[in-house]
């Protein structure tokens, strides 16, 4: 979205889609003087869109299934992120999650001007990032005992669900990896991405005094009975 100098004295484009800058005029004559703006284009209806190539695709191709679940993904996060801004005890990693989100976003940038034998770019710096992030918690952390069951507080539970979408974005972009359309290093960091979430899932129980669950196995479960 752009906001244009001058937009109240002359038509001028104030809202920019993914396919299509709408023209919006001031209208003189409403009492309001609030300029309408249109938020929609129906480019998408028939079931094909555009990417930032050029390319007309349809909705179920990879790239935009790509897009998707990476969105998706974003906006768990932002969720998760809320839920620890909400709690009692200050989580140390919530800035974090807000620059991840923001290389996500960038990472989609790459995959809507992906091209096959044409690849596009992505900084191996986040994945350093991510890996010194990863350290950094771990330290704070005991050893885990067995496999933790997602749960453990609203902000711990929604980071597991961030999680397990970071595996699915990660699968998603294979292909496109494997075509040569994306940096290999984009898969890298949705790979560490994915052990960065667990480990700050764990951080945020932590933070909210809350017990991890843990896998018990079934014939411990009825040994104990």
């Amino acid at each position: 979205m752009e906001l244009v100098r001058g937009m109240w004295r002359k038509p001028a484009i104030i809202y920019k889609s993914a396919v299509q800058c709408i023209l919006v005029r001031q209208n003189g004559t409403t009492t309001s003087n609030v300029a309408e703006v249109a938020v929609f284009s129906r480019d998408g209806d028939s079931g094909l869109t555009i990417t930032d190539a050029g390319d007309t695709k349809p909705k179920d191709d990879m790239i935009f299934n790509a897009l998707g679940v990476t969105d998706e993904l974003s906006s768990y996060i932002g969720l998760a992120r809320e839920f620890a801004c909400d709690g009692k005890v200050e989580h140390p990693y919530v800035d974090k999650l807000k620059r991840v989100q923001m290389i996500l976003f960038d990472l989609n940038h790459a995959i809507s001007k992906s091209v096959p034998g044409k690849t596009k770019s992505f900084e191996s710096k986040h994945t350093k990032d991510l890996e010194e992030w990863i350290l950094e918690y771990a330290n704070q952390l005991p050893p885990p005992e067995d496999y933790i069951i997602p749960g453990g507080g609203k902000a711990c539970a929604s980071l597991h669900v961030a999680r397990t979408v970071c595996r699915r974005a990660e699968r998603s972009i294979t292909t496109l990896v494997r075509d040569g359309a994306l940096d290999k290093e984009a898969q890298t960091y949705l790979n560490r991405l994915s052990d960065f979430l667990l480990t700050v899932s764990r951080i945020a129980a932590k933070c909210d005094q809350r017990t991890e669950n843990i896998y018990i196995p079934r014939a411990e479960v009825t040994e104990e009975k």
